[in-house]
C-alpha cells in the first residue's frame, strides 16, 4: 500500500460534546525534515571525526525523499508502518467499544461520541504513519551514532531539534547494549547551542 506523509495535527480528544486537541502532543511530521538532515549529515558527511556541528535548514525534504532516506535503512520499513496502523485501528475500536458501552451518557450524547471518534479515524491513522517513520528515523541516527563511534552532536538551540536529540536519547537506551547519553543546552558565540553527548 503507498503511505504518504502529511500533517494532521496534535493529538484529538474526542468527547461527547466535541473534539479538543492535546497542544503539547504534536504531529511528528513536523520532526520528519530535520530529523533527515540529521541522518544525511551524520552518515554522509562523517570523515573520520567523532564530534559533529551540524547546521539544519540546509536541505528540504519532500514526502518522497523522505520514504526514500528512510526505506534506503529500513527495508521493510511498510511492514513497521502496518504494525503502528493496526496498534492505532485497536485503539480506535476500543475507544469505539467504550463509548457504545458508556452508561453515563444518554443515546445522543452516545451517537455524538461515536461519531466524533468515527470523524477523527482517518487523522489518527495518519498521524500514526507519521510516528512510525519518525521513531524508525530515530532508531537509524542511534546506530548511526554507534557505528561510527561518534563523541556528540551539537547544533542550534531549536525546539524540533531539541525534540529529536530527546526521541535519539531513548533509541540509544534501546540499543543493545544501551548507550548513555545527556543533553546539554549552551551559549556558545552568542547563540544556544543544544549537545548530545555520548556518556561512555
Amino acid at each position: 500500500m503507498p503511505y504518504t506523509l502529511c500533517y494532521t495535527g496534535p493529538k484529538p480528544i474526542c468527547s461527547a460534546t466535541g473534539i479538543d486537541y492535546h497542544a503539547t502532543k504534536e504531529d511528528k511530521f513536523i520532526y520528519l525534515g530535520p530529523l533527515c538532515e540529521l541522518i544525511d549529515a551524520l552518515d554522509c558527511e562523517y570523515q573520520g571525526s567523532e564530534k559533529h556541528n551540524v547546521q539544519i535548514d540546509q536541505k528540504y525534504f519532500d514526502d518522497k525523499s523522505i520514504f526514500d532516506l528512510i526505506r534506503n535503512y529500513i527495508p521493510n520499513l511498510d511492514a513497521k508502518i502496518e504494525d503502528r496502523i493496526r496498534s492505532t485501528t485497536e485503539d480506535i475500536e476500543n475507544d469505539l467499544a467504550r463509548a457504545r458501552n458508556n452508561l453515563l451518557i444518554n443515546t445522543e450524547e452516545r451517537e455524538a461520541l461515536l461519531n466524533n471518534i468515527e470523524i477523527m479515524r482517518a487523522y489518527q491513522i495518519q498521524r500514526s504513519i507519521n510516528k512510525s517513520v519518525y521513531y524508525v528515523g530515530a532508531d537509524i541516527l542511534a546506530s548511526i551514532i554507534k557505528q561510527h563511534h561518534i563523541d556528540h552532536v551539537s547544533t542550534t538551540m531549536e525546539p524540533k531539534l531539541l525534540h529529536i536529540f530527546h526521541s535519539i536519547q531513548g533509541a540509544l537506551r534501546h540499543l543493545q547494549p544501551p548507550i548513555d547519553s545527556e543533553i546539554d543546552i549552551f551559549e556558545k558565540k552568542e547563540h544556544l547551542v543544544v549537545e548530545l553527548k555520548i556518556l561512555h
